[in-house]
């Protein structure tokens, strides 16, 4: 197969996991956006009374409450609107009462029941200023709006970050295929020894020039090197030229290393990369290993 013949197919790969994961999660957001706007209804009378015991009673409304606003605000931001890093912290998961969550939860709670009262759409929420014919149309109408913007959101964000976990795992499973087993060192790779021959491990950092992670780390059977895997999976092609810069960094990083005895640097990669981002890696010594033909990683092991 030709690199054009490859670039294409990892286009088309990429495509596929996309649309087909993307829908699987979005669907599962709306399912579970529906059903804290549920919550946040009844706790507020269909958002016509937004109180701090609402909110003390059950904390993941305050995601209904971000994206009931126009335009919507991240979870950093709007955290900050309140003096902390973040909302996330207590919009994920219920923080209940005796938790170390729920005094600072308390301190805050009354700040963003006046937030949310002034700010939220009327426009979709209709009825909170004047009377409307059909009124359980225009609840449904807004439920929907609503969980619809903050699915959408929530699935891209998750498909991000399972994208990178599906990669790692999609390279540790070809490992245990082919005989290698699950390394028990922690800590700071700082030589080639310290992973043992026939072993791999993930997401360690690796001491080069300065520290930096290494998505999958393994020690080669067959070379006896150890071998640095980066897992980039990009989806839109400008931000292939970033992941390569990534990559080339690394490996010059590692490869002042005499501990780490010249190591193997292998990008494996899936998406919108293009010949002159293929060529950059091989520039900088780096293997290139198609997702789509992750087999040729064996070439190595």
């Amino acid at each position: 197969m030709t690199l054009i013949q490859d670039i294409e197919r990892s286009r088309e790969h990429e495509m596929k996991i996309y649309l087909s994961s993307m829908k699987a999660m979005y669907e599962n957001a709306l399912l579970q956006n529906g059903e804290i706007y549920d919550i946040a209804a009844s706790l507020t009378d269909n958002f016509t009374v937004i109180s701090s015991d609402a909110i003390m009673k059950d904390s993941r409304i305050i995601k209904i409450f971000r994206y009931a606003i126009a335009p919507s605000i991240s979870q950093m931001k709007f955290g900050q609107f309140f003096g902390i890093s973040s909302i996330d912290k207590f919009e994920n998961d219920r923080i209940t009462p005796g938790t170390e969550k729920y005094p600072t939860l308390g301190n805050i709670a009354d700040k963003i029941a006046t937030f949310i009262s002034v700010n939220i759409d009327s426009d979709r929420f209709m009825w909170l200023n004047k009377s409307v014919a059909g009124l359980k149309l225009s609840q449904r109408y807004a439920k929907k709006w609503t969980c619809s913007i903050a699915a959408d959101q929530n699935a891209q964000t998750k498909y991000r970050n399972w994208r990178k976990d599906q990669q790692e795992h999609a390279i540790a499973s070809e490992l245990v295929q082919i005989g290698y087993i699950k390394s028990g060192f922690s800590g700071v790779v700082h030589k080639q020894s310290d992973i043992n021959i026939g072993e791999y491990t993930q997401e360690l950092k690796v001491k080069g020039r300065t520290v930096q992670k290494a998505d999958v780390i393994v020690r080669s059977k067959k070379t006896k090197k150890i071998i640095l895997i980066e897992a980039k999976a990009v989806g839109v092609e400008i931000d292939s030229t970033k992941r390569i810069k990534e990559c080339c960094d690394k490996a010059n990083d590692w490869g002042t290393s005499k501990e780490l005895k010249s190591p193997l640097v292998v990008a494996v990669i899936a998406g919108f990369f293009t010949e002159k981002g293929i060529s950059n890696l091989s520039a900088s010594s780096i293997e290139v290993i198609w997702e789509h033909r992750l087999s040729d990683l064996r070439e190595f092991l």
